[in-house]
């Protein structure tokens, strides 16, 4: 008897170590008809990278033979790539998914479903689960495990497997960026020898310039669910919200000399949602833990990524009510087929990574199992809990006026209404009162407009909608894995109120965008005239002596970007003026019927609608008051001619983001230059040239530009051209960088601000015959700050590093609106700031932007030293070079997207940044 004892333990354990001797193939038979990977592709899971043909052929050869799933068309990338959803379940599920679907939809509104209806519907209800693979493209191992999973799921036959398409529907994404992904594997391919090589150091490992990471317009969609500004995100949130999962999991690598993490997140979780959700993050925590013990594999949880900013895969579908989770498997895309890790460890393969995805892959769905029930109950008390949070917190409404630029307010409108956030409109002006506008200040009563939006927090998605439209989520850390701020209202330049109690006036619901302004930008609104005058047969105006466009909506920019194309002649006013009793702000485009074609009216109006633009003619340029439109300070505009820098050393998600805007955005063609070519251009083909950030914040352009590159620029400018540089562009073109400027620059971070004193000290020594420079003082510390400071333990010294930093937060800024730069905007601006680098003021040029000398921040977190750094220091300015000028950016006016409120600074940099004083030679 104890010898059968004995021999069953052996023979159990020995079972145990089979099964695990092999992760990817867990289960005890799998289904002959079904195709494995391997049948289809020809090498088994993490032998090879499979380019995107393969993945789309491998899950349209799966559909075909198994009837446990479907595959979904959901949308299409920038490059005509379509994105895939891969529903598994047991197939009387995939028979009834719309009465899933709408089971799920009632516990997603609490105020159509009875708590009583709830339990009922967790009862009986399949449980949800998306897996997101491979958002970052060059993260590329995530693809391959899905592949795996999808097979596991369905050829599998073991009781488990199908005890989880019973009880869960299984959403696969598996490509969520496939443009990047190609791009990776398409480079890994082409470096690849005959037999993959280990060292880091080789080539395959060493990806090039701009990477796969990002998609075709260099976004990182991870940070675009919010924003939704690329199609691959606006496609996912739409079928996301169509489903409803209740739990999600975003894939990604990491260092390769790393282990693996799941969750819980690291600190902070927005506070909105931090206790609502602590729960599941624990059990799906203990899941993987459970399934990585078994296996041996090494992992940690809640260090580095936090869940705070409302838009990366993880956190965004944590605001709607699901278990949203990152995974980071060591890899990354230096990671290849094989890598040596450090120390004589051992070597990290592809299909090691591929395994560790499988596995966690696997215990999120058997863990969404073990718990449905209890989970459709929580998903249901969340969506239950934002409305109670609604109703019951200081704010109430948030309320959205319409300005000048209607495109602006239709697009943030839209960013709300796509993610599933309600929002109400007024049909006629009413009185509101008990309010705080977006800049702090308490309003006691204010007549808003017709058109204001109301979006009431009182509703199921109140906790996204409070994260994205208040002012400050509440930091209860000083650590952050991304920004800190992100304010919707700040980023696009709308005016907002917060309102204590809900507005007295009928609302009616919207449904999209369309009653502010075209969805599509380039479709047009009617083109606007004075209505007195009369008009010919076709219905132009008489007797017009000149066009004006008011210079306050995009729209307008694109219109004068397809005007100047066209050959007309147009100018800027530089001052105020009133004309046939309507006021016109500085900035407003003149275009006159004197030296443009006899065509003129039929041109506009082409160019008008295209642009979505509105044009006002008048019958005289003589103004009622301020200058008259014949006036000196009215210049003539010349049609820019863009170059923008690109490839390395330029940050390839900040040109991506300046590509984007030029191209989809402003609809203005330029020629992108790339960096190693500069010496050899022909600068006076362009006008206009813009620097992007680099890699280093400065560091990367000298690297590229050499002393001859420098003084090819120079002349250029002092021939007339305009340089725009932004943050690390801009420190390139200082005093003390290439000199093109005379302005100075420091680092907020103590160890950046000593590197730089020291290297100038050193380039100072290094040339010939020059003269002694003053020494720049390093900041004098008091004795006993420089000894805390020595004496500091080892474990608090992260901490303090990290107080250096300026984690994103949004800052006040004081604008010059006299400024060519400055037309269009308001006196204050609400600016992002990441650690840029500090512009002094210019004594000889125009600070046209700059920080005040105290209450600098709006939102985010930032410490009062490094405030005091800020304080009174630039932004934006501008020098004079001969007949060329040099425009400096502090950091990026187009972040991520989404920055609206700023990126009108750009707009202006390129049409009226060579635009000059008359009377100031």
């Amino acid at each position: 008897m104890r010898r059968s004892t004995v021999f069953l333990l052996i023979f159990l354990l020995s079972s145990v170590a089979l099964a695990a001797d092999d992760p990817l193939s867990p289960s005890s038979a799998y289904d002959p008809s079904i195709p494995t990977p391997e049948s289809v592709l020809g090498y088994r899971i993490g032998d090879s990278f499979t380019p995107y043909h393969d993945i789309e052929r491998y899950y349209r050869a799966l559909a075909a033979a198994s009837n446990r799933l479907r595959l979904e068309p959901y949308g299409r990338t920038h490059e005509g790539r379509t994105l895939y959803l891969v529903i598994f379940s047991a197939p009387e599920n995939l028979a009834r998914l719309e009465e899933i679907r709408a089971a799920t939809a009632k516990l997603a509104d609490p105020r159509t479903t009875t708590p009583q209806e709830a339990q009922a519907l967790a009862a009986s209800t399949p449980a949800t689960v998306w897996l997101s693979y491979n958002v970052h493209g060059n993260e590329a191992v995530s693809s391959e495990a899905a592949l795996q999973v999808a097979y596991e799921l369905a050829a599998s036959q073991d009781a488990r497997v199908l005890d989880w398409l019973q009880h869960a529907v299984i959403l696969l994404d598996p490509l969520l960026n496939p443009d990047g992904r190609e791009r990776y594997v398409q480079f890994f391919r082409s470096t690849l020898g005959k037999n993959p090589n280990p060292d880091r150091f080789a080539a395959e490992h060493q990806e090039r310039w701009p990477g796969g990471r990002t998609n075709h317009y260099l976004f990182d969609l991870n940070r675009d669910w919010a924003w939704q500004s690329q199609p691959e995100s606006r496609a996912r949130v739409r079928a996301y919200r169509r489903w409803n999962p209740q739990a999600h999991v975003d894939y990604h690598e990491m260092g390769a000399d790393s282990t693996y993490y799941f969750a819980p997140p690291a600190e902070p979780v927005h506070t909105a949602i931090s206790e609502l959700l602590k729960k599941g993050f624990d059990l799906y925590g203990q899941g993987n833990a459970a399934a990585f013990d078994r296996y041996g594999f090494r992992y940690y949880t809640r260090e580095r990524f936090d869940l705070f900013y409302p838009s990366y895969g993880d956190s965004w579908p944590s605001f709607h009510g699901a278990i949203g989770m990152t995974y980071e498997q060591a890899g990354g895309p230096a990671g290849g087929l094989v890598i040596s890790l450090p120390e004589g460890q051992r070597t990290l393969t592809l299909r090691d990574r591929a395994a560790r995805h499988f596995v966690s892959s696997l215990a999120t769905i058997d863990t969404s199992v073990k718990h449905r029930e209890a989970r459709l109950r929580d998903f249901y008390d969340f969506h239950r809990a934002a409305i109670d949070a609604g109703l019951k917190g200081p704010v109430r409404q948030f309320l959205l006026v319409p300005g000048p630029d209607a495109e602006r307010f239709s697009r943030a409108l839209e960013i709300l209404l796509q993610q599933g956030i309600e929002v109400q409109c007024a049909a006629a002006d009413f009185d509101a009162d008990s309010l705080t506008d977006h800049w702090g200040q308490a309003v006691a009563r204010k007549r808003l407009p017709a058109d204001t939006c109301v979006v009431d927090l009182a509703q199921p998605a109140g906790f996204l909608a409070r994260a994205l439209l208040e002012r400050e989520a509440r930091l209860e850390t000083t650590f952050f894995y991304d920004v800190t701020a992100w304010s919707l209202p700040f980023a696009m330049g709308i005016e907002s109120y917060a309102a204590a109690k809900p507005v007295s006036t009928p609302l009616r619901e919207l449904l999209d965008a369309s009653h502010r302004a075209p969805s599509n930008p380039f479709e047009p609104e009617p083109l606007l005239t004075m209505p007195s005058f009369a008009r010919d047969p076709d219905g132009n105006p008489l007797g017009a002596t000149a066009y004006i466009i008011p210079w306050t909506s995009l729209a307008s920019a694109r219109m004068l970007g397809y005007m100047l194309a066209d050959d007309l002649k147009a100018y800027v006013s530089l001052q105020p003026f009133t004309l046939q009793k309507q006021e016109f702000a500085a900035g407003s485009i003149v275009v006159p019927e004197e030296s443009n074609p006899a065509d003129l009216v039929a041109r506009l109006r082409r160019h008008g609608e295209r642009a979505g633009a509105s044009i006002v003619f008048v019958t005289t340029l003589r103004s009622d008051e301020g200058i008259d439109l014949g006036s000196d300070r009215v210049r003539f505009l010349r049609r820019p001619r863009v170059a923008i820098v690109t490839d390395t050393p330029t940050s390839s998600t900040e040109y991506g983001a300046l590509w984007h805007f030029f191209d989809q955005r402003l609809d203005f063609p330029f020629t992108p230059l790339r960096a190693e070519n500069l010496r050899g251009v022909d600068l006076t083909e362009y006008n206009v040239l813009i620097l992007p950030p680099d890699f280093g914040d400065g560091r990367g352009y000298p690297r590229f530009f050499d002393k001859s590159v420098q003084q090819k620029l120079s002349d250029w400018v002092r021939a007339g051209g305009v340089l725009i540089a932004l943050r690390g562009g801009a420190v390139f073109a200082t005093k003390k960088k290439s000199g093109l400027a005379s302005i100075a620059y420091r680092y907020v971070r103590r160890e950046d601000e000593e590197a730089r004193i020291e290297e100038e000290r050193a380039a100072e020594k290094e040339k010939p015959d020059a003269k002694p420079a003053p020494e720049e003082k390093k900041k004098e510390e008091k004795p006993e700050e420089e000894l805390a400071r020595k004496l500091m333990p080892y474990a608090e010294r992260e901490e303090a590093q990290r107080k250096e930093e300026i984690a994103g937060a949004i800052l006040r800024a004081d604008v010059d609106t006299t400024h060519p730069l400055g037309f269009g905007l308001d006196a204050r601006l609400a600016v992002l700031n990441r650690t840029a680098p500090i512009l002094e003021l210019s004594a000889d040029g125009e600070n046209v932007i700059h920080y005040p000398k105290e209450n600098l921040k709006l939102s985010g977190f930032i410490t009062p030293e490094n405030e005091k750094k800020l304080a009174q220091t630039a932004y934006l300015l501008r020098e004079r070079k001969g007949q060329g000028f040099i425009i400096l950016f502090a950091d990026t006016p187009v972040f991520r997207g989404f920055w609206d409120s700023t990126a009108r600074l750009l707009i202006n940099a390129v049409y009226f940044g060579g635009v000059a004083n008359p009377f100031a030679d």
